[in-house]
């Protein structure tokens, strides 16, 4: 996994929050994107090639499991993580059927385990190119 080749998308209407992860992710290697609007958001995952996008639930105009449904129809391999500080079952549940690989309470009790979860994500999608690569659809 080349980390520098990965592209994130974060969105969080909280600006220290996606301003933090951004170092932190960046940090590690990987290529960080950040917005704080669910419309802008969308118009990254348009415009750019996003494999891995980290979304806060509860966004103003659109919550973020709207905008889950809207990268998965834009594209289906985008890994996305979701994340809230008011997790319910019922949320957690939602994202999963909604094609999210993981979900993250914020805030983080140990940063660690968001790397981890990245990563994982990363090494997801990794192993989907191959099956792709594999079967000659890519």
């Amino acid at each position: 996994m080349n980390k520098a080749k990965l592209n994130i998308l974060i969105l969080d209407d909280e600006k220290h929050i996606t301003a933090s992860l951004k170092r932190l992710l960046e940090s590690t290697g990987y290529n960080v994107f950040t917005t704080n609007t669910s419309d802008d958001a969308i118009d990254i995952v348009r415009n750019k090639v996003i494999h891995i996008a980290i979304l806060d639930i509860l966004i103003p105009n659109m919550d973020g499991l709207t905008v889950l449904s809207i990268i998965k129809e834009i594209s289906g391999l985008t890994q996305v993580i979701m994340m809230s500080a008011y997790s319910t079952v019922d949320r957690i549940v939602a994202a999963l059927e909604n094609g999210a690989n993981d979900f993250l309470i914020k805030p983080f009790s140990n940063i660690e385990d968001l790397i981890d979860v990245v990563d994982r994500s990363a090494e997801k999608l990794d192993r989907w190119k191959d099956i792709l690569h594999t079967t000659g659809a890519i």
